[in-house]
């Protein structure tokens, strides 16, 4: 985990040195940028701040000399019911400071959003890096400890509707709404580690906020909408469909400081 964990921060800091330097002609007046980096774990989260907001600060300087502020803080709302009935987990203490606590659900990810300047509409593209670990104990499997890696891609839009106040020197009011897709490469848990008990999905983010020309603050929510597994999965050891009484439902809420080139 920590050797693919290294490789995703290597990666985004490439990406972020190479689309900051190659927007760098444009982005005083067409760009905002986060790199953030998040937790389930108040510790973990905390920490993580650190070098997505380093990394944030390095490109903000390369692009028009200014010091960067920004971050995000995230908090995910996972249940699993079986028959309808919640079953035995554990999926990390907020406050807690043992390994499967600090690292029960990590996010690292990159995003950037266009729009011509005082434009009431722009886009934006992200992608991101999510280690989640949990215990579970379903009724054919007994406990058993998942650990899923998965990379989410995705676009949006942004709508700031009283853009004109920013020209002057205001603040207005900022509307995004995306769609992304989780996609699982790596994954350890029952049925030999299979990868086709679980379920890639779609994702669609909402939020709102405000802005002003330097930065943003959004809040919103980040919804799963397909079942985490499988339910007509059939494993190769002849038990028929484990899955197939397994609902899970999953809601990320965030808030996040972004950067606005001006």
């Amino acid at each position: 985990m920590r050797v693919l964990f290294k490789k995703t921060a290597n990666i985004f800091f490439f990406l972020t040195v190479l689309l900051s330097v190659s927007f760098s002609s444009y982005a005083e007046r067409n760009f905002n940028f986060i790199m953030y980096g998040g937790a389930n774990n108040f510790w973990s989260n905390t920490l993580f701040q650190f070098p997505a907001s380093l990394i944030s600060n390095i490109t903000t300087l390369l692009v028009n000399d200014e010091q960067y502020l920004g971050g995000s803080y995230r908090y995910e709302i996972f249940n699993v019911k079986e028959a309808g009935n919640k079953i035995p987990m554990y999926k990390g203490r907020f406050f807690g400071f043992r390994a499967k606590d600090l690292f029960s659900d990590i996010q690292y990810g990159l995003k950037f959003g266009w729009a011509p300047e005082y434009s009431p509409v722009g886009l934006y593209v992200s992608c991101s890096y999510q280690f989640r670990r949990f215990e579970a104990e379903f009724a054919a499997t007994g406990p058993q400890t998942y650990k899923l890696n998965s990379v989410r891609p995705g676009a949006g839009i942004r709508i700031i509707p009283l853009v004109s106040r920013i020209e002057d020197d205001g603040w207005s009011p900022l509307i995004e709404a995306g769609i992304g897709y989780n996609y699982y490469f790596n994954v350890k848990g029952a049925y030999n580690n299979s990868k086709k008990q679980f379920r890639n999905g779609l994702i669609s983010t909402f939020g709102i906020g405000v802005r002003d020309a330097h930065i943003s603050l959004t809040g919103g929510v980040e919804i799963d909408h397909s079942n985490l597994f499988d339910r007509t999965f059939t494993p190769d050891s002849g038990i028929t469909f484990p899955y197939a009484d397994v609902k899970t439902s999953r809601i990320t809420v965030f808030i996040s400081f972004t950067h606005e080139f001006h």
